[in-house]
C-alpha cells in the first residue's frame, strides 16, 4: 500500500488515464487485503439460523464469544428491545440479498428514547451486514466505533431508513488514535421515508477519521432538514479521514451531496467519481451544495453530474488554503464550480447545461419521469 499511495498522491498531471490507474491500484490493493483475510477464516466459520428476536439475541451472544460467525436471518420483522452489539471479529448478519425489505430489524422510533437508540453498534473488525432493512432508530441505525479499531466493515444490499441522527455513524476520537479503515458500503438505499428528516442533525454516512473506504452504487434520498439549519451530507468523510472513494452513487433531494473535510476538521486524498446528484424538491428549506471540499488536499472530483433546482449558487465548491493539489475534471453541472477562501485546484473540461434532461441518459429519464416530470404521466 505505501508505494502505491506515494505514487498516486504525488503531483497531479493532466493525464486522466494515470488518475484512473492510480485509483484502480488503490482499490485493488484494498480488496486483495480484505479477500485474503476473509478467506482465511472461512474454514472455522460457524453458521446460525434465526427466525425471531429471541433467537437473534442468543445467536449474537454466542457469536461474541468466539467471533467467526454468520447469522442467517429468516424473513420477518425483528423488533428490538435492546441494541445489537458486535464485540468479536468476523460476525455477519445476513438476510435476503435480493429482497432486503423482507428482513427488517426495527428500533423504537426516531427519538422516543425508550432505550435501544443505536440499532447496531460495532466494536470489532470484519463486521458484515447484507440483505437487511434497518429502520426507526433513536440515534443511529449503525455506529461503527473507529476508536475501537473496527476496521473492514462491509454493508451491502441493505435498506437504511429513518434515524434521529445520521443513518450510519463512523466514530473516532477520545484518547484513541484508532479509526475505522477499509470499509465498504455498496448497493444500499438510504432514505427518510416521509420525504424530510426529523431535525437538521442527520446525514447518510458520517465518517470521522476513516481511511480507504469505498462507497459505491448506493442511493440516497430525502436527507433534508425541516428547520432553519442545513442537514449534513449524504456522504461525509472528515476529521482526519483520508484516501476514501465515493463512486457511482445516486443522491436525490438531499440538502448536501458529498463532502470531504470541514473547516478545522480536514480530510485528504481520495476521489469523488461518477456520482449523480439531483435536487428538485423546492419544499426543502435548506438545500445547499452538491459536492464540497473543505481543507481536503490531493483530492479528485471526476465525471460527476449535478443538477440543483434551488437557489444555492454553486454545484461544486472547494474551500480554504489547505485545499490544494486537487483536480476537478469532466463534471457536468447546471451551476458553477466555485473556488472559495483561497483554495487552489486544477479545473479541466467541466461543462454547464441548463436542463436536467441534458445530463441524463434515456434510461435515467425514464427512471426519473414520475419523480421530476409528473406532468408527463
Amino acid at each position: 500500500m505505501t508505494s502505491i499511495t506515494r505514487f498516486c498522491t504525488g503531483e497531479f498531471t493532466l493525464n486522466k488515464i494515470r488518475h484512473r490507474f492510480c485509483l484502480f491500484l488503490l482499490m485493488l490493493s484494498i480488496s486483495t487485503v480484505t479477500f485474503s483475510q476473509n478467506s482465511h477464516v472461512e474454514a472455522g466459520l460457524s453458521v446460525i439460523e434465526v427466525s425471531d428476536i429471541s433467537s437473534l439475541y442468543n445467536a449474537l451472544k454466542r457469536a461474541n464469544k468466539n467471533g467467526k460467525t454468520k447469522i442467517l436471518l429468516a424473513p420477518g420483522t425483528y423488533q428490538l428491545n435492546k441494541p445489537l452489539l458486535i464485540s468479536a471479529a468476523h460476525i455477519s448478519l445476513i438476510g435476503d440479498q435480493l429482497n432486503p425489505a423482507d428482513t427488517r430489524i426495527i428500533g423504537l422510533g426516531m427519538r422516543r428514547r425508550g432505550q435501544v437508540e443505536n440499532i447496531i453498534t460495532v466494536h470489532a473488525k470484519y463486521f458484515t451486514l447484507d440483505g437487511i432493512t434497518l429502520a426507526e432508530a433513536g440515534n443511529h441505525l449503525i455506529q461503527i466505533s473507529g476508536e475501537r479499531d473496527a476496521d473492514f466493515p462491509t454493508l451491502k444490499n441493505c435498506i437504511l431508513q429513518d434515524s434521529y441522527q445520521q443513518l450510519i455513524k463512523v466514530s473516532s476520537g477520545g484518547k484513541s488514535k484508532n479509526s475505522s479503515d477499509y470499509g465498504v458500503v455498496e448497493n444500499c438505499e438510504f432514505a427518510y421515508t416521509k420525504g424530510i428528516g426529523p431535525n437538521y442533525y442527520i446525514g447518510g454516512i458520517d465518517a470521522h477519521g476513516s481511511r480507504g473506504w469505498m462507497v459505491a452504487h448506493n442511493r440516497f434520498k430525502d436527507i433534508a432538514s425541516p428547520d432553519k439549519r442545513v442537514a449534513e451530507f449524504a456522504v461525509h468523510f472528515w476529521n482526519g479521514a483520508s484516501n476514501n472513494t465515493v463512486q457511482n452513487n445516486t443522491i436525490i433531494n438531499c440538502d448536501r451531496g458529498i463532502g470531504f473535510g470541514l473547516k478545522g476538521k480536514p480530510a485528504s486524498g481520495g476521489a469523488i467519481i461518477e456520482n449523480l446528484i439531483i435536487h428538485y424538491d423546492d419544499k426543502d428549506p435548506n438545500a445547499d451544495v452538491g459536492i464540497s471540499l473543505e481543507q481536503s488536499p490531493d483530492t479528485q472530483i471526476l465525471d460527476n453530474r449535478i443538477y440543483l433546482g434551488h437557489n444555492y449558487p454553486n454545484a461544486i465548491e472547494y474551500r480554504f488554503t489547505d485545499t490544494k493539489n486537487i483536480v476537478i475534471a469532466d463534471n457536468i453541472t447546471n451551476k458553477p464550480v466555485r473556488k472559495r477562501n483561497g483554495a487552489q485546484g486544477m479545473l479541466i473540461n467541466n461543462t454547464r447545461v441548463k436542463n436536467l434532461k441534458e445530463m441524463l441518459s434515456k434510461e435515467e429519464r425514464t427512471q426519473f419521469e414520475a419523480l421530476f416530470w409528473p406532468e408527463n404521466q
